[in-house]
């Protein structure tokens, strides 16, 4: 305490040379009390107020007062001396530095708006540089405590800037990317705005362009790397931007585009998907979010890992195989980061598997990097591995789903007109754009798009859209409403009668003899949506006489309430999955027995990704792979790898592209499309699903 308050006196001794000079000499005398007894300073800087408070140096006998009020643990008072401050020299030297003082004293009382309030007063050219770091440092921690992540980058920004003589800027640049981290996709944009051409505003643009790469959305990258070279980069943000322009303007290399147009790739499969584990010493960490709201996709993922593993064969106790060592992260990245360090100091795990969602697989990613154990993630975050030596991403990736839809349509299906119906959020304007490069690249075309909100209903606005409702000619409306007239009393009308009015009502044209919409000038439609989505839309598209055009959707369809929703709508509908019953290559049979046998339930994609996942190091294990740096030779050794959600091709950075199967709908059932070859162009006629 001696030496703190011999700062603050040595501090407000600098200005003794204003003021008369009875004034000096009281200020002096009260300092000097000050320094031999802070009760007696405090008593004779309150005499010295009382008589001059008008003084230039009243300002500074009260803010050391308002000093030796708190290290007396009297903050009430300090907090009154500083309200007098700037109450009665609110421009004087010494109030900025009140302001400061104040706002840290009511922050530390738990008043955070109040000092928030009173921070954003300060003028941060009147203090010293320390002074200025310490603000700033403040304002940011006030401006987190308010949720405010746009002032709170403002603040980290400067201080990133300018962290101070001999100071580390680490922990400040971990807090930005934990920040930006956080920030909502469609917060990003706002934000970036909101910062203006501050350097830290390229640091979220940087952070658009990279989630969109991932996502496999090129243009939204584009537009964003674009902000981002209009402003102030730092040093650290340009060589970022150079490296995700390099990925930008990056195509799917050969391997990729190879994978997808593949023939039948699953006719020579392993009917045996099981490595032999018995004996097998090998330890295996597994980290997944096993509580919070995904626990029960985890508890797939988690089952799937120990059927490959053998713990789930055999009587209860009986363990057959490796051991796993697991770990519940519950969706946090701090905990996720954490059970990968507590699991690689363990030298007997060989590899660890999961996590699940994005922001812990990223923290679980650079937390295996810095220790050096292998990370098999099953997140579908594109780039989680790049630039990560020992990570491999083995989750689905949409943006290969988009590309094999685009495969089949055209090379298979020979389709080469398309329309995209998607959801107007962060994953449909992602798969909107991957699909739309994948066309384009093997000769297609895109004639019509449409958007709807999140979560909609009611789709007909945007179908109307996309069938030329709001293109038409003058007179069209009327010849529009004359049809529906017809075709509702038709309704009414014997059978014979009722042909022949719907006949003419057909053949009904706008003013210059052009057909009334709908204009259906595209042979399927690809929705980048759920299946409940996908369910409603069907039977929309059918409404608005959208017929003999196929439905084409993700992995995300893959579910057992599809056909419920949808019906006979969704005949002719294709999309990818990990696992199907319908699938009936051996391997895949074989697996979904021995789970079934095992846990009582049938799998889902989940638990055969992470099977696969798990037999990667095992089959590794298995051919004598004892230690960390040789199991990424192995793997990497041999890239592509058939499974039972696919084949597995496994990139030189770690980015694992898997071509799941693809499955059609015909007459009501699903049907595996890899078995029995494209749907015909009626649906109807094609070959019936085999028992």
């Amino acid at each position: 305490m001696a030496l703190a308050l011999a700062g603050v006196l040595a501090a407000c001794a600098g200005g003794i040379s204003r003021g008369s000079t009875a004034e000096q000499g009281a200020y002096a005398e009260a300092l000097r009390a000050a320094s031999e007894d802070p009760r007696a300073g405090a008593q004779a800087l309150s005499a010295f107020l009382n008589s001059h408070p008008r003084s230039p140096l009243a300002d500074d006998a009260a803010l050391l007062l308002a000093d030796l009020a708190v290290r007396l643990e009297k903050p009430d008072a300090a907090e009154r001396q500083l309200e007098w401050v700037l109450r009665e020299h609110p421009n004087g030297d010494q109030s900025d530095r009140a302001r400061l003082t104040l706002a840290k004293l009511r922050r530390a009382r738990g008043a955070s708006a109040s000092a928030r309030t009173t921070a954003l007063r300060i003028r941060l050219t009147k203090l010293t540089p320390p002074e200025q770091r310490e603000a700033r440092r403040l304002l940011a921690d006030l401006a987190a405590a308010a949720n405010d992540a746009t002032d709170r980058l403002r603040w980290l920004g400067e201080l990133a800037a300018d962290p101070g003589p001999g100071a580390s800027d680490e922990a400040v640049e971990n807090e930005i990317a934990e920040v930006v981290a956080a920030l909502p996709d469609d917060l990003l944009d706002p934000v970036a705005v909101a910062l203006g051409r501050r350097p830290i505003a390229a640091r979220v643009r940087l952070a658009q362009a990279e989630r969109a790469l991932r996502a496999g959305d090129r243009r939204a990258a584009e537009r964003a790397l674009g902000f981002a070279k209009r402003l102030p980069l730092a040093p650290g943000d340009a060589d970022a931007l150079v490296r995700l322009e390099a990925r930008q303007t990056a195509k799917p290399d050969d391997s990729v585009l190879a994978l997808v147009s593949t023939p039948r790739p699953f006719d020579d499969v392993p009917a045996d998907p099981f490595v032999a584990t018995g004996g097998l010493g090998a330890t295996l960490g597994v980290v997944l979010p096993l509580s919070g709201s995904v626990a029960g996709y985890a508890r797939d993922a988690l089952a799937g890992i120990e059927l490959a593993a053998g713990v789930a064969v055999g009587e209860p106790g009986y363990r057959h195989g490796p051991r796993l060592l697991v770990r519940d992260s519950g969706g946090e990245p701090g905990a996720a980061a954490d059970a990968v360090r507590e699991l690689a100091a363990d030298p007997r795990v060989l590899a660890v598997l999961g996590p699940l969602l994005p922001e812990e697989a990223e923290a679980a990613a650079r937390a295996a990097t810095e220790t050096g154990v292998p990370l098999l993630s099953l997140s579908r975050r594109e780039g989680l591995a790049v630039g990560k030596p020992g990570v491999l991403r083995v989750g689905t990736s949409p943006r290969l789903e988009a590309e094999l839809l685009a495969e089949h349509a055209i090379r298979e299906a020979g389709q080469s007109r398309f329309a995209i119906l998607y959801p107007d959020d962060g994953f449909g304007r992602a798969l909107r754009a991957a699909f739309w490069d994948a066309v384009e690249a093997r000769g297609g075309e895109v004639v019509a798009v449409g958007r709807y909100p999140v979560k909609a209903s009611d789709f007909a606005a945007p179908i109307r859209r996309m069938i030329g409702y709001e293109l038409l000619p003058p007179g069209a409306p009327e010849a529009l409403a004359e049809r529906e007239r017809m075709l509702k009393r038709a309704k009414r009308l014997p059978a014979t009668e009722a042909q022949e009015l719907r006949e003419k009502a057909a053949a009904l044209t706008t003013p210059d003899g052009e057909p009334l919409p709908p204009y259906v000038d595209f042979e399927a439609v690809f929705i980048p949506d759920t299946h409940q989505a996908a369910g409603l839309i069907a039977p929309h598209l059918a409404f608005h006489e959208v017929r003999g055009v196929s439905l084409l959707g993700p992995s995300a369809w893959n579910h057992p309430g599809l056909l419920e929703l949808g019906g006979r709508h969704l005949d002719g509908a294709v999309f990818p999955a990990a696992y199907h019953e319908a699938i009936h290559a051996p391997n895949v049979v074989a697996f979904g027995e021995r789970y079934t046998a095992s846990f009582e339930r049938a799998p889902t994609a989940l638990a055969a990704e992470a099977f696969d996942a798990a037999n990667l190091v095992l089959a590794a294990a298995a051919a004598g792979v004892e230690d960390r740096e040789a199991l990424l030779e192995a793997l990497f050794r041999e890239p592509r790898r058939a499974g039972v959600a696919g084949v597995l091709e496994i990139g030189p950075e770690g980015e694992v592209a898997r071509r799941p199967h693809l499955l059609g709908v015909v007459r009501g059932r699903v049907v595996a499309l890899d078995e029995i070859g494209p749907l015909a162009d009626d649906p109807a006629a094609a070959p019936a699903a085999s028992d």
